[in-house]
């Protein structure tokens, strides 16, 4: 029994290894910068990350850009790890009782892009992977599987001083969903039983729209509106018996500000998330975060759904390196049930100016003693 249970962890281990965990509120492709940052992010958007986040920041683009490699893993906090390190060897049902409500959680992702003024293009592959054992009486998993493997085309254009109008196009295949996984299925052995949960793909075509104004000054505001997976992104029945669940719309509402000074950047702002769904409780949808750039560093904070965030950046020529602990609310509400989550991620990112030099993934030149 406790072989063939290490065999189906083993199986689910290599499935998740670029999965990408979403709470309650369905959020996709978030930079780990902006999860450090209390998840603001509409108002900082970084050139590679235009084409998901919000096209209408590619009408400030100055350059090209292009992202060779973007990867993340995370898990669910390091209680988890600790959870199951110490938990003992599963001889009898009633050893199953030590992981009765211990959510584990793997994520991860992976991406490419390529970006210049007013047009940029993203291929991206986000997945998660999540379970946790419910019901004593009649035990069983309660599962959540997804692989999302999507092409985005993204344009801008100017239409009013200082502001400009993105939109974007998408194809994405998806593959999974949600189960309940009967005890017996896991404790089989049965890897294929196991897969056959799990059949159902789909093919799904979206759009976002945003529009996006900065002004600039001493503290440069800017102000975004982005409307993600315009009326829903349905899917459409490739494989398995049913279609994938289609991803909810997100209406967003940001406001940000930047203090440029020698040496360092201060960033701070705020947002206002899934506006459209009226079924969620306002501190649920709230967002701020700070930023300090420091040469070669960067340091953030922020509270998000009510919660503490805290992230770290790092760059040397072309790598980028971020990490964020932060927690997400799988309840009705804030402080109902917190979920926490560290995520881990390495970028490789080549821009040039319009004169061919190289400059830092903000726009600036690149230099070691001040990065923006």
């Amino acid at each position: 029994m406790k072989d063939k249970m290490i065999q189906i962890w083993l199986v689910l281990t290599l499935f998740s290894s670029t999965f990408s965990f979403a709470a309650a509120l369905y959020e996709y492709n978030r930079p780990v910068r902006a999860l450090g940052m209390g998840g603001v992010y509409l108002s900082f958007v970084k050139d590679t990350d235009a084409p998901t986040i919000n096209p209408a920041a590619l009408g400030f683009v100055s350059g090209i850009a292009v992202e060779v490699a973007n990867v993340g893993l995370g898990i669910n906090g390091v209680e988890t790890i600790e959870s199951y390190q110490n938990s003992t060897a599963v001889n009898s049902a009633s050893d199953y009782d030590q992981f009765f409500g211990k959510k584990i959680r793997l994520s991860g992702n992976a991406r490419v892009s390529a970006v210049m003024p007013n047009f940029g293009l993203s291929l991206y592959d986000d997945a998660q992977v999540s379970m946790i054992l419910r019901n004593t009486a009649f035990p069983n998993i309660d599962m959540t599987f997804f692989n999302d493997y999507g092409l985005v085309v993204a344009g801008s254009a100017t239409i009013a001083p200082l502001t400009s109008l993105g939109f974007s196009f998408k194809r994405i295949n998806r593959w999974g969903g949600y189960q309940t996984v009967g005890l017996s299925t896991i404790a089989a052995g049965n890897a294929e039983a196991l897969k056959d949960e799990f059949e159902n793909k789909g093919v799904g075509y979206g759009g976002d729209l945003a529009i996006m104004t900065k002004i600039p000054g001493r503290f440069s505001p800017s102000f975004s509106i982005v409307w993600q997976d315009v009326g829903s992104t349905a899917f459409t029945k490739t494989a398995g018996n049913d279609a994938p669940p289609r991803i909810k719309d997100n209406l967003q509402a940001g406001v940000g500000l930047v203090l440029d000074l020698p040496g360092i950047d201060l960033s701070g702002g705020l947002e206002y998330r899934h506006i459209n769904d009226t079924g969620v409780q306002i501190g649920k949808k709230l967002h701020t975060g700070f930023e300090l750039s420091l040469p070669l560093i960067d340091l953030r904070v922020g509270s998000s759904q009510g919660y503490n965030t805290l992230g770290a950046g790092f760059s040397f020529l072309f790598l980028n390196f971020d990490a964020a602990m932060f927690k997400t609310e799988a309840g009705e509400y804030p402080g109902q049930t917190p979920e926490n989550q560290i995520l881990l991620s390495l970028s490789i990112d080549l821009s040039v100016d319009a004169n061919f030099n190289f400059y830092s993934k903000d726009g600036k030149r690149r230099n070691l003693k001040q990065r923006r």
